[in-house]
């Protein structure tokens, strides 16, 4: 498993009460030449900050990818780093509630609509989300 230098986020999907992320390790990597800096990205898992709407509380999970040799804790910390940053809610409790899951949905490439994947990895935990 490589060692990851940071860690990125990247939005797949927004509507009113949910906003979807990939969770993306950034590797170190010596491999580099004029076109390209060596360096690959690994889909780490994925965030999700959920508002809901009945008890207008923010819910805020985290699902980690099963995969052997992960630095769960970093990517944890980092992913709370960030969900706390992206949060717009006054509360700060709902800055600081976390749910954190394992999955096994691990795909590389995701079509439109995004809704099916979506679902695939938050199953029942996100019951509004349609």
């Amino acid at each position: 498993m490589l060692k990851h230098e940071s860690y990125s986020f990247s939005r797949l999907f927004l509507d009113h009460n949910i906003e979807f992320f990939f969770i993306l390790g950034i590797n170190e990597s010596d491999n580099f030449d004029e076109f390209w800096d060596g360096r690959l990205i690994d889909v780490l898992g994925y965030a999700v900050i959920y508002n809901d709407l009945e008890t207008n509380e923010q819910k805020n999970y985290i699902y980690l990818i099963n995969k052997k040799n992960s630095e769960y804790d970093k990517v944890i910390k980092f992913t709370k780093l960030f969900i706390q940053q992206m949060s717009l809610s006054e509360k700060f409790s709902d800055r600081e509630n976390f749910t954190v899951l394992k999955t096994d949905v691990d795909q590389r490439v995701v079509h439109k609509p995004y809704k099916d994947f979506i679902k695939a990895i938050i199953k029942n935990e996100i019951p509004d989300f349609t």
